[in-house]
């Protein structure tokens, strides 16, 4: 699963894009008009136009602005893998509590002295 964020930055607006250390690289995308993107501590700038994309290093601190127009762009992380054992994702989390709730009607809508999904042996 990924989570895509879109913005959009006024003509002439600057701002600061900085992440967390531990996250993993993320996928800057223009969408629509140019945009400056320059990185600390790197001697150039970077000038992206509309399909060109940057990849943004957790914890690199990014300034990224717009000149004569303004910019639309996605930002995005890499695809997580799922998991449903153990410790796994919060996705497979969610999978397992919806798991149980589902055992436990099925259990309870089985009726006395039939034996449901997830019912208990005597």
């Amino acid at each position: 699963m990924r989570e895509i964020r879109l913005f959009e930055l006024d003509r002439e607006q600057t701002v600061v894009w900085q992440g967390p250390a531990a996250e993993p690289p993320q996928s800057l995308q223009v969408l629509q008009g140019l945009l400056w993107l320059t990185v600390e501590g790197e001697p150039t700038d970077h000038w992206l136009r509309a399909g060109e994309s940057f990849e943004i290093r957790g914890g690199q601190r990014v300034w990224l602005g717009t000149w004569q127009e303004g910019a639309r762009m996605r930002v995005s992380q890499p695809a997580k893998t799922l998991s449903t054992s153990g410790g796994g994702s919060v996705l497979g989390t969610g999978l397992r509590l919806v798991w149980r709730h589902l055992a436990v009607r099925l259990a309870s809508t089985a009726g006395p002295g039939r034996r449901g999904v997830g019912a208990q042996a005597e």
